[in-house]
């Protein structure tokens, strides 16, 4: 069964990302997979970027959550409204995080519309 929400289309964790003010394009700056930390627990800033897409028109609530392997939630974003008008079928999203990673392995960011999980993207914690 499709439903009818945004897709996530792009997902990047980064270092920073810096926006032109002329051509509003975007400068992804330290796009990564995971860290390699000396130790753990280890505590980083980082930021995530994502990109929804949607044909059509609707106001939606875009949140995103980290979760560990076990399933348990780490941390999470505060949810937002975006509003697609039948012209622009792409929406930017850009979250900045702190994070306390306790231990290494996988953790998996999800992005949810009006608390649907529409996307699910790892980080690799060695």
């Amino acid at each position: 069964m499709d439903l009818n929400l945004p897709k996530v289309s792009s997902f990047l964790c980064c270092g920073g990302i810096q926006q032109d003010v002329l051509t509003k394009n975007f400068d992804l700056r330290g796009v990564f997979q995971g860290f390699s930390p000396p130790a753990y627990p280890f505590g980083v800033e980082f930021v995530t970027f994502a990109r929804f897409a949607y044909e059509g028109t609707g106001e939606f609530q875009i949140d995103i959550s980290l979760f560990n392997e076990k399933g348990e939630k780490v941390s999470d974003s505060l949810p937002r409204k975006i509003q697609f008008d039948g012209e622009l079928i792409m929406h930017d999203l850009i979250t900045a995080w702190r994070i306390l990673f306790p231990d290494k392995g996988v953790y998996i960011f999800k992005a949810f519309c009006n608390n649907l999980n529409v996307g699910e993207f790892k980080i690799f914690c060695r």
